[in-house]
């Protein structure tokens, strides 16, 4: 899904350096194997573009919700064929930096730019992007086919909150494709 209307941001080709770009993999738990889930829709197109970034090892960690931790929807889902050395995270909060364990896991992995892909666009990800850039001033890249909400009102207003973010963000949001990204 892409926001609509005059003033959604304009996907642009980016060129991320592989040595301190990780993706941050928000809430998308086996839940999103069912195809009532909206999640689901990301699956192929995640799966795909998970699998490329790993040719280039960068990294990439998954958040899933405190409540799934130990259950069965505490995995992540299954095309996205998570490999055993991408972390899961178990924040109890829509941002997942709450708690320090998704901040310490990045300050090793010394990442500097982030691509957050999920589901929801407007819990996870906009509390999660948006302490990334205001709090911790990562330049924090949101593909615009790498995320959903139930609603596509929700969807598109979250999107356009990132876009007003006040100056003091330090970094711009910058949106792209999943397609339109390239690492060196």
């Amino acid at each position: 899904m892409t926001a609509e209307g005059p003033n959604r941001p304009e996907p642009q080709r980016l060129k991320l350096d592989s040595k301190t770009t990780a993706i941050v993999v928000l809430d998308l738990s086996a839940r999103c194997e069912n195809p009532d889930e909206v999640c689901s829709k990301l699956m192929a197109p995640l799966g795909e573009f998970l699998k490329r970034a790993r040719q280039v090892s960068i990294p990439i960690l998954y958040t899933i919700s405190a409540t799934g931790k130990g259950t069965p929807m505490g995995e992540p889902a299954a095309p996205l064929k998570r490999r055993l050395t991408e972390p899961i995270l178990y924040p109890d909060a829509f941002d997942k930096f709450m708690g320090g364990e998704l901040k310490a896991e990045l300050d090793k992995r010394n990442c500097r730019s982030l691509v957050i892909v999920g589901s929801a666009t407007n819990f996870a990800v906009l509390y999660t992007a948006t302490t990334a850039a205001r709090v911790y001033s990562y330049d924090v890249v949101i593909p615009l086919d790498g995320v959903n909400a139930k609603r596509q009102y929700e969807h598109e207003y979250a999107i356009h909150q990132m876009t007003i973010l006040p100056a003091s963000a330090h970094k711009q949001f910058r949106f792209t494709k999943l397609n339109m990204m390239e690492f060196s």
